[in-house]
């Protein structure tokens, strides 16, 4: 199937004049998480990680993706022509120097306008002209040779309460238009969907896990427009954002009433920003590329946002407690698969008020599927619990008051010294983060050695990074900041929620990640007030009989026994009699 996938589109190529073909695998908003629609690099390869990128040559395939799917990716290539490419790894090329290598000068290398973003046309255009290879934009050569691909979702939008959001969407387009007057842009283009979504106080469901919709959001000094898909808008919901000024416009015609208004000075952010969409706005236009201030606003959490995740957390910790019971008492009956417990947790949050839907998909992986770092269980590899045996257990849900993201590792019988060593390192790099001081302007590529050096000292690594900033009812994985060995040039600025998330994977045998959110507040010590740490939001026990005291300092100690205590005194006012004994042991001091 893979195979007939690729010789149609390699006749399409052919057709077009086009010698290679990038294949992104966003959408024309550079989602990371796309609808059904978009699924292109899924769809042309059999790969389901959500990060990499597939070029197709006249007579090669390649996958490029990272660490997190490494093992995965191998799998699902396995019985196809897809090279895969290990990006990070020493010696392999990246897919641009590949193509340099595999095509002759003058050769054409095209990918889609609309889902390839400006940033992306200038550094392909860079490296590419340098061998003497030409860059062509094209339309989408797939809608020829993908039948029966599915439509554009036009499914309903809600508005998100502002008892939950904490601002007005009034109140953000003001700060939206304050630094337009700043950069004197008399037009701003919002592609990003979250951005689009925070904007408005709006969620939707036209993309699996994350509460969005597909639009576009263009603001001047005096009017906002709404590009949408035709009947996403209740009427109710329509006059309310009339109310405020918001004028809805056909998602598909914004090309045509783009050219009814007076062009200016407009910023489209080079990295969320589609060639195509650019293309509309080239005559006449004067195009600004400043990054999407957006990003910055959503990603600092105002008070309301915050009360409302830690109630948010108190939820999702009582449904994992209660989950966590069940599995303790059928785990042992050897009747437990991968796929039914994932069906199981999310039965347990679908039962707390708010809750909205799961925030990714669970990634439940036994014993060597936990190695497997974004694992996916199907009807053909799903694993029966068996004992002894460790369970990585990576999952969220969305409710109308936050967004959660946890894993726990957890086990049933004895599982061996090198898992309880292993756990316990990656327990040590978790609570050295956890217990960061920091000034502030402090960037997470500086903090992100807390987490690995329990590992480091032991020559051991993990190939992900610590930490992932989390939105509010939104994308589980949102910019700017992150925690990471990379030197991404953005401040832990206090108000962002980030994940706390070490690991470590022994390919064939087991993986250990565990992950907390973390929010980033004020510290307390001393006298200096421009100094922050961070508070623990996840509510939920780890494995004590996983942990070696052993190799453990006493401030590490005194932080688990804080926390168990915090998450005891948090969770028992919800649960029943009975569960807060099971709650009061996994939370005993140790």
């Amino acid at each position: 199937m893979i195979k007939e996938r690729i010789d149609k589109l390699r006749k399409v190529m052919k057709r077009e004049g086009v010698d290679a073909y990038i294949i992104s695998g966003s959408d024309p908003h550079m989602s990371e998480y796309t609808t059904e629609r978009w699924t292109t690099r899924r769809w042309i390869t059999g790969f389901t990680g959500s990060a990499g990128l597939v070029v197709i040559t006249t007579d090669k395939a390649g996958l490029w993706t990272d660490s997190r799917y490494f093992l995965q990716a191998g799998f699902e290539l396995e019985k196809t022509e897809v090279i895969l490419f290990k990006v990070g790894l020493p010696n392999v090329p990246g897919y641009l120097e590949w193509l340099e290598e595999e095509l002759h000068s003058g050769a054409t290398v095209g990918s889609n306008v609309w889902t390839s973003s400006l940033a992306n046309k200038k550094d392909i255009e860079l490296e590419l002209s340098t061998s003497g290879l030409i860059y062509k934009g094209t339309e989408d050569l797939l809608d020829e040779v993908w039948e029966d691909r599915p439509d554009f979702p036009c499914r309903p939008v809600v508005q998100l309460d502002i008892r939950y959001a904490g601002r007005s969407r009034l109140e953000k387009l003001s700060d939206i238009r304050t630094w337009m007057e700043k950069e004197n842009l008399s037009w701003y283009l919002i592609s990003s969907l979250p951005d689009i979504a925070w904007s408005l106080n709006l969620r939707g469901s036209d993309i699996e896990f994350n509460p969005l919709f597909l639009s576009y959001l263009l603001i001047s000094k005096k009017k906002v427009f709404l590009y949408i898909n035709e009947g996403q808008i209740p009427p109710e919901l329509g006059k309310l954002l009339n109310a405020d000024g918001i004028e809805v416009k056909s998602y598909k015609g914004i090309a045509t009433h783009v050219k009814t208004l007076e062009p200016g000075r407009i910023n489209l952010a080079p990295e969320n920003t589609s060639m195509g969409a650019a293309n509309m706005f080239k005559k006449d236009w004067e195009l600004v590329g400043k990054k999407d201030v957006t990003v910055g606003m959503k990603a600092v959490k105002n008070e309301v946002e915050i009360a409302s995740i830690k109630n948010a957390m108190k939820k999702d910790g009582a449904a994992l407690v209660r989950f966590m019971i069940w599995l303790e008492e059928n785990w042992p009956k050897g009747q437990v698969t991968e796929l039914g417990l994932a069906e199981k947790l999310s039965g347990f949050r679908s039962l707390q008020d708010g809750f909205m839907g799961l925030s990714f998909s669970t990634i439940a992986g036994f014993n060597d599927h936990g190695a497997i770092i974004h694992y996916s269980a199907d009807e053909k590899s799903v694993y029966t619990l068996s004992s002894p045996g460790a369970l990585l257990l990576d999952s969220g849900g969305q409710y109308l008051d936050g967004t959660t993201d946890i894993t726990r590792v957890l086990k049933s019988g004895y599982v061996g010294e090198d898992i309880i060593h292993d756990y316990t390192l990656v327990l040590k790099g978790h609570i050295d983060l956890a217990l960061a001081v920091f000034p502030e302007g402090t960037k997470g590529v500086q903090l992100d050695i807390l987490a690995r050096k329990a590992l480091w000292d032991e020559g051991r690594n993990y190939g992900h990074g610590t930490g992932h900033g989390v939105g509010f009812f939104l994308n589980v994985h949102e910019g700017p900041q992150v925690i990471s060995t990379k030197a991404v040039d953005v401040e832990i600025k206090e108000g962002m929620i980030t994940s706390n998330e070490p690991g470590i994977y022994i390919e064939g045998k087991y993986g250990i990640r565990i992950e907390n959110l973390i929010l980033a507040v004020t510290s307390s010590i001393g006298e200096s007030e421009n100094f922050m740490t961070f508070d623990t939001l996840t509510l939920c026990p780890l494995e004590l009989d996983l942990i070696d005291t052993a190799i453990l300092t006493e401030l590490q100690i005194e932080w688990i026994n804080n926390y168990h205590e915090r998450v005891y005194s948090e969770l028992s006012p919800l649960l029943e009699e009975t569960e807060k004994v099971w709650l009061r042991a996994k939370t005993q001091r140790i």
